[in-house]
């Protein structure tokens, strides 16, 4: 079973660079898991009538072309893993008049208990909702969507955010980032991470500013984020970020959260960006044309 909703893209959607933000494909993803559930027949308000919660546990979403304010986008969506503990849906976001891949991804979800935040299992606490999934998505059900995402997150949670060249800032989780669950929503997530992204290549001197005045733009081709534990308003955090990897065009940058309080890990994620020549230019090479930041950018990845 596959649900597929349209969306007119809005002009707050989009960024200074002209194109829809990245945080707001995750949160078209979240449109199309919601009408998927209501087409369903099991739809949220109905889970939480029944005491259960489905927050997020990790998000993988990838870009293959902008998109821009006024298009229209299909966003297909259908869970490709469940067991009735968890479940990831995989989405594909097309273009409604050329049908070309936008982007895509895939959530992966536990089910709670809605008083205690525990884990449950459906098919012992609410079968027939468990045999309502079963029946509806298992000719789409695989285990290797959630075998690459687990290996994905193994690999963000591998970065040392304790060297000199990691960037920290520090502040409050504001009101107008929490949802009805009373905790921040998974898209600000990737909001906070930007924060501290911004900073960080400032320090280096290729901020989006910097990168425009020399005829460049260094998209987003990623965006990975992997939720420990509920954050919820006024807590003071920490969002660090750091040069991950360099490879050629390609800059990952790893971030990771943390309550200042409690010093407990709250997400850690990675982006991804391609190094682009505004003027069209595809035999663009970072470390040709920009050898001494190119340099400088590998030099981080080893402190």
């Amino acid at each position: 079973m596959t649900s597929n909703w349209q969306h007119l893209v809005q002009y707050y959607e989009t960024d200074a660079a002209g194109i829809v933000h990245h945080s707001n494909y995750v949160r078209w993803f979240e449109e199309a898991r919601t009408w998927l559930m209501s087409d369903l027949g099991y739809d949220y308000a109905q889970m939480e009538a029944d005491g259960v919660v489905v927050p997020v546990l990790a998000i993988d979403a990838n870009f293959k072309r902008m998109t821009k304010f006024g298009e229209k986008v299909n966003i297909a969506a259908h869970v490709s893993q469940f067991n009735g503990v968890t479940m990831t849906l995989a989405y594909e976001i097309t273009d409604t008049e050329t049908d070309k891949v936008k982007a895509f991804g895939t959530s992966r979800h536990a089910f709670l208990s809605k008083d205690t935040y525990r884990p449950i299992s459906l098919r012992r606490q609410l079968p027939s909702v468990y045999d309502l999934f079963k029946t509806n998505f298992e000719a789409n059900l695989s285990e290797d969507t959630d075998t690459t995402n687990h290996r994905k997150r193994q690999a963000t949670d591998s970065y040392d955010f304790t060297t000199a060249s990691t960037l920290t800032l520090q502040r409050k989780v504001q009101l107008y980032e929490t949802d009805q669950m009373a905790i921040v929503h998974h898209s600000n997530f990737f909001r906070m991470f930007e924060e501290a992204r911004t900073e960080l290549m400032a320090q280096i001197d290729f901020s989006e500013k910097q990168q425009l005045e020399m005829g460049l733009l260094a998209p987003m081709t990623q965006a990975v984020a992997d939720y420990k534990t509920m954050m919820r308003f006024g807590e003071s955090i920490k969002i660090s970020a750091k040069v991950g990897k360099v490879e050629g065009n390609q800059i990952i940058i790893a971030y990771q959260i943390l309550d200042v309080e409690t010093g407990d890990l709250r997400s850690v994620g990675h982006t991804k960006m391609q190094v682009i020549a505004l003027n069209g230019d595809r035999t663009f090479q970072l470390t040709d044309a920009l050898p001494d930041l190119y340099a400088r950018l590998v030099a981080l990845t080893e402190n």
